[in-house]
């Protein structure tokens, strides 16, 4: 949810320098000079500009700061903090790889493990997250973690293939599966989104649904389907995605599991007592490619911006659509230009487009109870 637009307060309007500056000369006595050009004119003019600029700049900053729907960054952190919410930080990507090579060979904790460079960026570094020997059948699969935080250390399979220092002893390296897990620091529009839920459902601790979502994200998931009586009466599963959309991978999924059951200190246990097992687990995502043709936009955008408008604005419908199972293609249709009079004002420069397709198709994309969109390709044009 979109952190809402502040609007101006009536009092502070019609204050611009020209209109303070006006009011200062129709309070002089009438038999001082307020022509232009003259000493007083000229003298109270800047004093004027300085209250513009408190009014209509530092006033309107501090009002926006002192609630946290209009408040950003350092002071948004402060609303958060308010509600015993952190600011979910940058996040490493998490996977395995899998080396092979002579048998009892020794692979120590914080070996390398890197992509290859290529033109479009450098090679991607992996730090072993424990010590491993090659074992009988030639293999050893080990943890890794990306070096560096952020979304660039999310990589497909295969894509894993060298050692920064190589060892004659390994042959071969590879990931089987990608990895995942690598975030970006949280959005305001997204910390905001967490803050408001808290004010919302302040010292509700029933464990419905909403309890769920909100526990699943203050661990670091993106977002969660609730999968109630999963495995009968008083088990409940919660199906996971991570801040990208992807399919949460074993440490997230492992992470709000821990949040929420607290095993090692109850005092901080969020499930509730009636709920006799909770399984997390990763979403099964179903693949969806936009396609917009004809698109119409001014100067002040360009294709790839509304390429990252739409990624982001299409994660509220995704949201509903896990609720409803399906992603129907009339709440993301108006995604693109807006809906006329209502609070869904489109993505940002975009005037027109001819034809918008979801998996080729105009028609809606049912989901399983356990299954999440995710957004493939962005043919726009």
């Amino acid at each position: 949810m979109a952190q809402p637009e502040f609007i101006k307060p009536d009092f502070m309007e019609n204050n611009s320098a020209e209109e303070i500056h006006e009011r200062m000369m129709n309070n002089l006595p009438s038999d001082i000079d307020d022509m232009p050009g003259g000493f007083p004119y000229d003298f109270t003019m800047p004093a004027a500009e300085e209250k513009d600029e408190f009014i209509n700049y530092h006033l309107v900053r501090a009002l926006m700061i002192a609630f946290p729907q209009y408040a950003w960054d350092e002071w948004l952190d402060l609303h958060g903090q308010q509600v015993h919410i952190e600011r979910h930080q940058p996040e490493k990507a998490y996977g395995n790889v899998k080396v092979s090579g002579t048998v009892g060979t020794e692979i120590a904790t914080g070996t390398i493990f890197c992509t290859p460079a290529t033109d479009t960026g450098p090679s991607i570094e992996y730090s072993s997250l424990e010590d491993a020997v090659i074992g009988e059948d030639g293999y050893v699969i080990i943890d890794v973690e990306a070096v560096e935080s952020g979304t660039e250390s999310n990589v497909g399979a295969n894509t894993i293939t060298l050692m920064a220092k190589p060892n004659k002893a390994v042959t071969e390296i590879n990931n089987p599966e990608r990895i995942t897990g690598g975030t970006e620091r949280e959005s305001n529009d997204d910390y905001w989104d967490r803050i408001a839920a808290e004010y919302d459902n302040s010292m509700t601790y029933l464990g419905n649904d909403a309890n769920y979502v909100r526990w699943a994200k203050q661990a670091g998931a993106g977002d969660c389907i609730v999968v109630s009586a999963a495995e009968g009466p008083g088990t409940v599963k919660l199906v996971l995605i991570d801040g990208n959309g992807q399919p949460a991978n074993e440490k997230l999924v492992q992470d709000v599991y821990n949040y929420i059951v607290s095993e090692n200190d109850r005092s901080k246990r969020l499930l509730p007592t009636a709920c006799a097992k909770l399984i997390c687990g990763p979403a099964t995502t179903v693949k969806v490619n936009f396609t917009i043709t004809g698109l119409v936009y001014d100067e002040t955008t360009d294709i790839q911006k509304i390429k990252n408008d739409f990624a982001e604005a299409i994660k509220a419908v995704y949201a509903k659509a896990k609720t409803e199972n399906v992603l129907r293609y009339n709440d993301v249709r108006p995604l693109i230009t807006g809906i006329e009079g209502s609070d869904n004002s489109g993505i940002a420069g975009v005037e027109d487009f001819d034809t918008f397709l979801m998996n080729g198709e105009m028609k809606n994309i049912r989901l399983s109870k356990e299954e999440y969109p995710e957004t493939g390709t962005l043919d726009f044009s």
